[in-house]
Protein backbone atom coordinates (compact mmCIF):
# COMPACT_ATOMS: atom_id res chain seq x y z
CA UNK A 1 0.00 0.00 0.00
CA UNK A 2 1.10 3.39 -0.76
CA UNK A 3 1.86 5.60 2.15
CA UNK A 4 1.20 9.44 2.93
CA UNK A 5 4.74 11.00 3.34
CA UNK A 6 2.93 13.94 5.14
CA UNK A 7 1.90 11.45 8.11
CA UNK A 8 5.88 10.36 8.63
CA UNK A 9 7.94 13.50 9.54
CA UNK A 10 11.57 12.21 8.83
CA UNK A 11 10.51 10.98 5.39
CA UNK A 12 8.99 14.23 4.62
CA UNK A 13 11.67 15.94 5.82
CA UNK A 14 14.61 14.12 3.52
CA UNK A 15 11.97 14.64 0.71
CA UNK A 16 12.19 18.38 1.32
CA UNK A 17 15.88 18.63 1.42
CA UNK A 18 16.61 16.59 -1.58
CA UNK A 19 13.76 19.21 -3.66
CA UNK A 20 15.59 22.27 -1.95
CA UNK A 21 18.98 21.16 -3.02
CA UNK A 22 17.39 20.00 -6.54
CA UNK A 23 16.05 23.62 -6.98
CA UNK A 24 19.24 25.19 -5.56
CA UNK A 25 21.49 23.71 -8.58
CA UNK A 26 20.57 26.95 -11.15
CA UNK A 27 22.56 29.24 -8.20
CA UNK A 28 24.64 26.84 -6.34
CA UNK A 29 25.30 23.69 -5.14
CA UNK A 30 24.43 22.04 -2.17
CA UNK A 31 28.00 21.86 -0.46
CA UNK A 32 28.83 24.19 2.09
CA UNK A 33 31.89 25.14 0.48
CA UNK A 34 30.07 26.56 -2.91
CA UNK A 35 32.42 24.50 -5.71
CA UNK A 36 30.60 24.19 -8.34
CA UNK A 37 28.09 27.47 -7.63
CA UNK A 38 26.78 28.87 -10.74
CA UNK A 39 27.72 32.63 -10.79
CA UNK A 40 24.68 34.78 -11.89
CA UNK A 41 26.04 38.03 -13.59
CA UNK A 42 23.22 40.57 -13.13
CA UNK A 43 25.03 43.52 -13.75
CA UNK A 44 23.40 46.53 -15.46
CA UNK A 45 24.29 46.21 -18.91
CA UNK A 46 25.39 49.33 -21.40
CA UNK A 47 22.56 51.25 -22.92
CA UNK A 48 21.13 50.47 -26.14
CA UNK A 49 22.31 52.89 -29.36
CA UNK A 50 21.02 54.05 -32.34
CA UNK A 51 18.16 54.30 -31.42
CA UNK A 52 15.86 55.13 -34.31
CA UNK A 53 11.85 55.82 -34.99
CA UNK A 54 9.47 55.93 -38.31
CA UNK A 55 6.14 56.67 -38.11
CA UNK A 56 3.04 54.24 -39.61
CA UNK A 57 -1.03 53.80 -39.40
CA UNK A 58 -1.56 54.37 -35.44
CA UNK A 59 1.95 52.92 -34.70
CA UNK A 60 5.66 53.47 -33.93
CA UNK A 61 8.46 51.04 -35.39
CA UNK A 62 11.63 51.33 -33.13
CA UNK A 63 15.00 50.45 -34.34
CA UNK A 64 18.13 50.09 -32.44
CA UNK A 65 21.39 48.43 -31.42
CA UNK A 66 21.78 46.04 -28.82
CA UNK A 67 24.30 46.37 -26.05
CA UNK A 68 27.50 43.47 -26.44
CA UNK A 69 27.64 43.44 -22.57
CA UNK A 70 27.26 40.20 -21.24
CA UNK A 71 24.91 40.56 -18.90
CA UNK A 72 22.27 41.94 -21.16
CA UNK A 73 18.87 39.98 -21.59
CA UNK A 74 15.99 42.09 -22.76
CA UNK A 75 15.28 45.66 -23.89
CA UNK A 76 12.22 46.70 -22.11
CA UNK A 77 10.38 49.82 -23.81
CA UNK A 78 7.40 51.56 -21.71
CA UNK A 79 4.98 54.26 -23.06
CA UNK A 80 1.78 55.75 -21.92
CA UNK A 81 -1.01 54.75 -24.40
CA UNK A 82 -3.72 57.29 -25.97
CA UNK A 83 -6.51 56.24 -22.69
CA UNK A 84 -3.17 57.45 -20.16
CA UNK A 85 -2.19 53.93 -19.30
CA UNK A 86 1.28 53.30 -18.75
CA UNK A 87 2.30 49.86 -21.41
CA UNK A 88 5.41 48.24 -21.55
CA UNK A 89 7.35 45.70 -24.14
CA UNK A 90 9.80 43.04 -23.64
CA UNK A 91 11.85 42.35 -26.30
CA UNK A 92 14.64 39.30 -25.79
CA UNK A 93 18.22 39.75 -26.77
CA UNK A 94 17.62 37.04 -29.43
CA UNK A 95 14.83 38.34 -31.23
CA UNK A 96 18.10 40.62 -32.45
CA UNK A 97 19.83 40.05 -35.86
CA UNK A 98 23.58 38.96 -36.17
CA UNK A 99 24.64 42.56 -35.73
CA UNK A 100 22.70 43.11 -32.69
CA UNK A 101 19.74 45.36 -34.41
CA UNK A 102 16.61 45.00 -32.82
CA UNK A 103 12.91 45.83 -33.79
CA UNK A 104 9.78 46.39 -32.24
CA UNK A 105 6.39 47.89 -33.24
CA UNK A 106 4.35 49.53 -30.73
CA UNK A 107 0.60 49.83 -32.03
CA UNK A 108 -3.00 50.38 -30.46
CA UNK A 109 -2.59 54.79 -30.73
CA UNK A 110 -6.04 56.07 -31.67
CA UNK A 111 -4.71 59.84 -32.33
CA UNK A 112 -1.34 61.40 -34.27
CA UNK A 113 -0.33 62.79 -30.61
CA UNK A 114 3.95 62.58 -30.07
CA UNK A 115 4.36 59.52 -27.61
CA UNK A 116 7.51 59.21 -25.63
CA UNK A 117 9.54 56.00 -25.63
CA UNK A 118 11.88 54.71 -22.57
CA UNK A 119 13.98 51.92 -24.00
CA UNK A 120 15.72 50.30 -20.93
CA UNK A 121 19.05 47.56 -21.39
CA UNK A 122 18.28 45.11 -18.96
CA UNK A 123 19.65 41.75 -17.37
CA UNK A 124 18.01 39.07 -16.32
CA UNK A 125 16.54 40.31 -13.39
CA UNK A 126 16.19 43.97 -14.23
CA UNK A 127 18.82 46.17 -14.03
CA UNK A 128 20.06 48.87 -16.02
CA UNK A 129 21.74 51.89 -16.54
CA UNK A 130 18.51 53.55 -17.26
CA UNK A 131 16.59 54.49 -20.18
CA UNK A 132 17.44 56.01 -24.06
CA UNK A 133 14.64 58.50 -24.30
CA UNK A 134 13.15 58.93 -27.74
CA UNK A 135 9.79 60.72 -28.88
CA UNK A 136 7.51 59.90 -32.51
CA UNK A 137 4.44 60.79 -33.28
CA UNK A 138 2.09 57.98 -35.20
CA UNK A 139 0.33 58.56 -38.40
CA UNK A 140 -3.40 58.79 -38.77
CA UNK A 141 -4.83 55.75 -37.46
CA UNK A 142 -6.66 53.15 -40.17
CA UNK A 143 -9.65 53.26 -38.20
CA UNK A 144 -9.69 57.09 -38.49
CA UNK A 145 -9.35 56.94 -42.14
CA UNK A 146 -11.80 54.09 -42.56
CA UNK A 147 -14.72 56.35 -40.98
CA UNK A 148 -14.32 58.67 -43.56
CA UNK A 149 -15.08 56.17 -46.13
CA UNK A 150 -18.09 55.15 -44.80
CA UNK A 151 -21.73 55.54 -46.50
CA UNK A 152 -24.89 53.69 -45.76
CA UNK A 153 -27.40 52.89 -48.51
CA UNK A 154 -30.89 51.63 -48.29
CA UNK A 155 -32.28 48.18 -49.05
CA UNK A 156 -34.79 45.34 -48.40
CA UNK A 157 -35.47 45.11 -44.64
CA UNK A 158 -31.94 47.05 -43.92
CA UNK A 159 -29.17 48.73 -44.86
CA UNK A 160 -26.11 48.37 -47.18
CA UNK A 161 -22.89 49.82 -44.85
CA UNK A 162 -20.12 50.52 -47.61
CA UNK A 163 -16.63 51.34 -46.89
CA UNK A 164 -12.91 50.88 -47.97
CA UNK A 165 -9.88 50.14 -45.89
CA UNK A 166 -6.75 50.93 -47.79
CA UNK A 167 -4.54 49.93 -44.68
CA UNK A 168 -2.87 46.25 -43.70
CA UNK A 169 -5.00 46.16 -40.47
CA UNK A 170 -8.45 45.22 -39.04
CA UNK A 171 -11.09 47.46 -38.64
CA UNK A 172 -14.38 47.57 -36.61
CA UNK A 173 -17.52 49.11 -37.70
CA UNK A 174 -19.63 50.24 -34.83
CA UNK A 175 -23.83 51.29 -35.48
CA UNK A 176 -26.07 52.26 -32.96
CA UNK A 177 -29.64 53.12 -34.30
CA UNK A 178 -33.48 54.00 -33.24
CA UNK A 179 -36.40 54.73 -35.30
CA UNK A 180 -36.74 58.52 -36.03
CA UNK A 181 -40.44 58.24 -34.37
CA UNK A 182 -39.60 56.20 -31.05
CA UNK A 183 -36.14 56.13 -29.67
CA UNK A 184 -37.59 52.81 -27.85
CA UNK A 185 -36.97 50.91 -30.75
CA UNK A 186 -33.19 50.57 -30.68
CA UNK A 187 -30.32 48.16 -31.20
CA UNK A 188 -26.89 47.89 -32.03
CA UNK A 189 -24.73 46.07 -34.50
CA UNK A 190 -20.63 45.48 -34.43
CA UNK A 191 -18.58 44.20 -37.71
CA UNK A 192 -14.83 43.80 -38.67
CA UNK A 193 -13.53 44.56 -41.95
CA UNK A 194 -10.39 43.24 -43.30
CA UNK A 195 -7.54 45.27 -44.10
CA UNK A 196 -6.69 46.58 -47.53
CA UNK A 197 -10.74 45.55 -47.88
CA UNK A 198 -13.24 47.61 -50.19
CA UNK A 199 -17.21 46.39 -49.64
CA UNK A 200 -20.03 46.48 -48.04
CA UNK A 201 -22.43 44.73 -45.31
CA UNK A 202 -26.03 44.30 -44.78
CA UNK A 203 -27.15 45.18 -41.23
CA UNK A 204 -30.94 44.45 -40.61
CA UNK A 205 -31.42 46.89 -37.77
CA UNK A 206 -32.95 44.22 -35.51
CA UNK A 207 -34.65 45.33 -32.13
CA UNK A 208 -36.42 43.72 -29.41
CA UNK A 209 -36.75 40.06 -29.40
CA UNK A 210 -37.43 39.60 -33.26
CA UNK A 211 -38.38 42.55 -34.67
CA UNK A 212 -36.44 45.17 -37.26
CA UNK A 213 -36.60 48.38 -38.90
CA UNK A 214 -38.34 48.46 -42.28
CA UNK A 215 -40.33 51.40 -43.83
CA UNK A 216 -39.09 54.01 -41.07
CA UNK A 217 -37.12 56.85 -41.18
CA UNK A 218 -33.67 55.73 -38.78
CA UNK A 219 -31.20 57.64 -36.74
CA UNK A 220 -27.84 56.02 -37.20
CA UNK A 221 -24.59 56.46 -35.41
CA UNK A 222 -21.28 55.05 -36.93
CA UNK A 223 -18.17 54.99 -34.95
CA UNK A 224 -14.95 53.05 -36.23
CA UNK A 225 -12.23 51.22 -33.55
CA UNK A 226 -9.14 49.22 -33.04
CA UNK A 227 -8.30 46.43 -31.47
CA UNK A 228 -7.21 48.45 -28.53
CA UNK A 229 -10.80 50.06 -28.70
CA UNK A 230 -9.59 53.38 -29.47
CA UNK A 231 -13.11 55.25 -31.95
CA UNK A 232 -13.57 57.47 -34.09
CA UNK A 233 -16.09 60.65 -33.99
CA UNK A 234 -19.26 59.48 -34.56
CA UNK A 235 -21.27 60.05 -38.03
CA UNK A 236 -25.12 60.60 -38.27
CA UNK A 237 -27.30 59.30 -40.73
CA UNK A 238 -30.80 59.04 -41.54
CA UNK A 239 -31.92 56.59 -43.81
CA UNK A 240 -34.89 54.74 -44.19
CA UNK A 241 -34.70 50.76 -45.13
CA UNK A 242 -36.75 49.57 -47.69
CA UNK A 243 -40.29 48.20 -46.56
CA UNK A 244 -39.93 44.31 -46.33
CA UNK A 245 -42.39 42.19 -44.49
CA UNK A 246 -41.82 38.62 -42.78
CA UNK A 247 -43.73 36.20 -45.42
CA UNK A 248 -46.35 33.96 -44.13
CA UNK A 249 -46.10 30.69 -43.89
CA UNK A 250 -49.45 29.41 -44.41
CA UNK A 251 -49.13 27.85 -47.84
CA UNK A 252 -46.05 26.51 -47.01
CA UNK A 253 -44.89 22.84 -47.80
CA UNK A 254 -42.47 20.51 -48.16
CA UNK A 255 -42.43 18.38 -51.60
CA UNK A 256 -43.17 15.04 -51.24
CA UNK A 257 -44.02 15.56 -47.55
CA UNK A 258 -44.86 11.86 -45.40
CA UNK A 259 -45.73 12.37 -42.21
CA UNK A 260 -45.30 8.97 -40.92
CA UNK A 261 -41.82 8.41 -42.10
CA UNK A 262 -38.67 9.11 -41.25
CA UNK A 263 -36.52 8.71 -44.83
CA UNK A 264 -36.09 11.15 -46.92
CA UNK A 265 -38.53 12.49 -50.11
CA UNK A 266 -37.48 14.76 -52.98
CA UNK A 267 -38.27 18.04 -50.69
CA UNK A 268 -35.83 16.73 -47.42
CA UNK A 269 -32.71 14.02 -46.50
CA UNK A 270 -34.83 12.59 -43.71
CA UNK A 271 -36.60 13.71 -40.72
CA UNK A 272 -37.37 12.15 -36.91
CA UNK A 273 -40.58 11.39 -36.62
CA UNK A 274 -40.22 8.54 -33.74
CA UNK A 275 -38.17 9.65 -31.42
CA UNK A 276 -38.59 12.88 -30.93
CA UNK A 277 -41.75 13.78 -28.47
CA UNK A 278 -43.12 10.10 -29.01
CA UNK A 279 -43.59 10.41 -32.74
CA UNK A 280 -46.35 13.11 -31.92
CA UNK A 281 -46.56 15.69 -34.87
CA UNK A 282 -45.21 18.01 -35.79
CA UNK A 283 -41.75 16.92 -33.40
CA UNK A 284 -38.75 16.07 -35.14
CA UNK A 285 -40.62 16.23 -38.78
CA UNK A 286 -39.59 18.92 -41.15
CA UNK A 287 -42.96 21.03 -40.81
CA UNK A 288 -42.06 21.59 -37.33
CA UNK A 289 -39.93 24.55 -39.10
CA UNK A 290 -43.36 26.24 -40.49
CA UNK A 291 -45.44 26.13 -37.07
CA UNK A 292 -43.75 29.16 -35.51
CA UNK A 293 -43.20 27.66 -32.34
CA UNK A 294 -39.39 27.39 -31.22
CA UNK A 295 -39.96 24.45 -28.70
CA UNK A 296 -40.60 22.34 -31.83
CA UNK A 297 -37.72 21.72 -34.52
CA UNK A 298 -36.66 19.45 -37.34
CA UNK A 299 -34.15 17.16 -36.42
CA UNK A 300 -32.86 14.75 -38.93
CA UNK A 301 -33.02 11.23 -38.98
CA UNK A 302 -31.27 9.24 -35.87
CA UNK A 303 -33.88 6.23 -35.21
CA UNK A 304 -32.34 5.20 -38.22
CA UNK A 305 -28.78 6.33 -38.69
CA UNK A 306 -28.20 9.61 -40.69
CA UNK A 307 -25.51 11.26 -41.34
CA UNK A 308 -23.94 14.79 -43.35
CA UNK A 309 -25.01 16.28 -45.67
CA UNK A 310 -28.91 16.96 -44.64
CA UNK A 311 -30.74 19.24 -46.51
CA UNK A 312 -34.65 20.33 -47.12
CA UNK A 313 -36.30 22.54 -49.69
CA UNK A 314 -39.39 24.70 -48.78
CA UNK A 315 -42.02 25.54 -51.09
CA UNK A 316 -43.47 28.98 -50.14
CA UNK A 317 -46.63 28.03 -52.57
CA UNK A 318 -46.00 31.50 -55.16
CA UNK A 319 -42.78 33.67 -56.28
CA UNK A 320 -41.67 36.02 -53.51
CA UNK A 321 -39.23 38.78 -54.21
CA UNK A 322 -36.42 37.44 -50.94
CA UNK A 323 -34.40 39.89 -48.80
CA UNK A 324 -33.25 37.55 -46.52
CA UNK A 325 -33.54 34.15 -44.95
CA UNK A 326 -33.85 33.61 -41.04
CA UNK A 327 -32.87 30.30 -39.30
CA UNK A 328 -33.36 29.86 -35.49
CA UNK A 329 -31.19 26.71 -34.30
CA UNK A 330 -32.92 23.71 -31.63
CA UNK A 331 -33.26 25.85 -28.56
CA UNK A 332 -31.18 25.13 -26.27
CA UNK A 333 -28.81 22.87 -27.90
CA UNK A 334 -25.70 23.05 -29.38
CA UNK A 335 -24.79 20.13 -31.11
CA UNK A 336 -26.29 20.92 -34.52
CA UNK A 337 -24.78 22.33 -37.84
CA UNK A 338 -22.24 25.57 -38.20
CA UNK A 339 -23.33 26.62 -41.39
CA UNK A 340 -25.09 25.62 -44.77
CA UNK A 341 -25.40 26.72 -48.42
CA UNK A 342 -28.63 28.05 -49.71
CA UNK A 343 -30.36 27.81 -53.47
CA UNK A 344 -33.29 29.32 -54.55
CA UNK A 345 -35.10 28.35 -58.03
CA UNK A 346 -38.41 30.24 -59.43
CA UNK A 347 -41.90 28.57 -60.44
CA UNK A 348 -41.00 28.93 -63.90
CA UNK A 349 -37.35 27.14 -63.32
CA UNK A 350 -38.89 24.22 -61.68
CA UNK A 351 -40.10 22.57 -64.80
CA UNK A 352 -40.64 19.17 -64.09
CA UNK A 353 -41.90 19.51 -60.19
CA UNK A 354 -41.16 15.64 -59.74
CA UNK A 355 -37.80 16.29 -59.92
CA UNK A 356 -35.56 19.05 -58.35
CA UNK A 357 -32.41 17.72 -59.37
CA UNK A 358 -33.97 19.05 -63.20
CA UNK A 359 -34.45 22.27 -61.55
CA UNK A 360 -32.56 25.44 -62.67
CA UNK A 361 -31.12 26.15 -58.85
CA UNK A 362 -29.08 29.56 -58.30
CA UNK A 363 -26.27 29.07 -55.88
CA UNK A 364 -26.65 32.21 -53.07
CA UNK A 365 -23.25 30.37 -51.36
CA UNK A 366 -22.27 29.10 -47.96
CA UNK A 367 -23.12 30.93 -44.84
CA UNK A 368 -21.67 30.26 -40.98
CA UNK A 369 -24.07 29.38 -38.52
CA UNK A 370 -24.01 29.63 -35.02
CA UNK A 371 -24.93 25.98 -33.16
CA UNK A 372 -24.38 28.26 -29.32
CA UNK A 373 -27.12 30.57 -29.35
CA UNK A 374 -30.82 30.94 -29.70
CA UNK A 375 -31.23 34.36 -31.22
CA UNK A 376 -32.64 34.40 -34.78
CA UNK A 377 -29.79 34.05 -37.16
CA UNK A 378 -30.41 36.57 -40.16
CA UNK A 379 -28.70 35.75 -43.88
CA UNK A 380 -29.12 38.42 -46.42
CA UNK A 381 -29.30 37.18 -50.28
CA UNK A 382 -27.87 39.87 -52.01
CA UNK A 383 -29.25 39.72 -55.65
CA UNK A 384 -33.30 39.78 -54.03
CA UNK A 385 -34.08 36.52 -56.26
CA UNK A 386 -37.41 35.98 -57.06
CA UNK A 387 -38.22 32.61 -56.33
CA UNK A 388 -40.76 29.45 -55.30
CA UNK A 389 -38.84 27.55 -53.45
CA UNK A 390 -35.60 27.46 -51.34
CA UNK A 391 -33.32 24.40 -50.73
CA UNK A 392 -30.95 24.48 -47.28
CA UNK A 393 -28.07 22.57 -48.11
CA UNK A 394 -25.81 21.39 -44.72
CA UNK A 395 -22.48 20.04 -46.00
CA UNK A 396 -20.46 17.64 -44.41
CA UNK A 397 -17.95 20.50 -43.72
CA UNK A 398 -20.66 21.96 -41.55
CA UNK A 399 -21.14 19.15 -39.20
CA UNK A 400 -21.21 19.98 -35.83
CA UNK A 401 -20.56 18.18 -32.52
CA UNK A 402 -23.29 16.16 -33.43
CA UNK A 403 -24.00 13.74 -36.39
CA UNK A 404 -27.73 15.55 -37.19
CA UNK A 405 -28.59 18.87 -38.58
CA UNK A 406 -31.36 20.48 -36.85
CA UNK A 407 -33.67 23.80 -36.84
CA UNK A 408 -36.43 25.19 -35.05
CA UNK A 409 -37.94 27.62 -37.84
CA UNK A 410 -37.28 29.20 -41.03
CA UNK A 411 -38.61 32.39 -41.81
CA UNK A 412 -38.25 34.65 -44.94
CA UNK A 413 -38.38 38.21 -45.44
CA UNK A 414 -38.91 39.69 -48.42
CA UNK A 415 -41.86 41.19 -50.63
CA UNK A 416 -44.64 39.18 -52.16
Amino acid sequence: MKKDLLKFPLKRAFFSAVILCSLSVFFGSCNDDGEGRIKLNDKAPAKVTNVSTESGPGEIYLTWTNPTSESFMYTKIEYTNTKGVKKYKLISKEKANDSGVAQATISGFGNTNAVSFSLFACSVRGNNEGAVEVSASPETPAFVDVAKTITLTPDLGGIYVNWKNTYNTPVYIALNYYAASDSKKAGTFKFQVNGNSESKQFVQLSYGKDEFLSGEECIVNVTTEDTDENTSESIEFKITPTAVVKISKANWSFPGYNDGSNAGTIGYSSQESIGEGGGKSPAGRVIAMLDDDLATYWHASWKQASSYPHWFIVDMGKDITISSIELIRRQGDARGQKGQFFYTCSDKNAVNKENPDSWTWTDHGAFTFDPGIDAPQVYRINSNPVARYIKVYFGTEHKGTGAQAMVSEINVYGAE
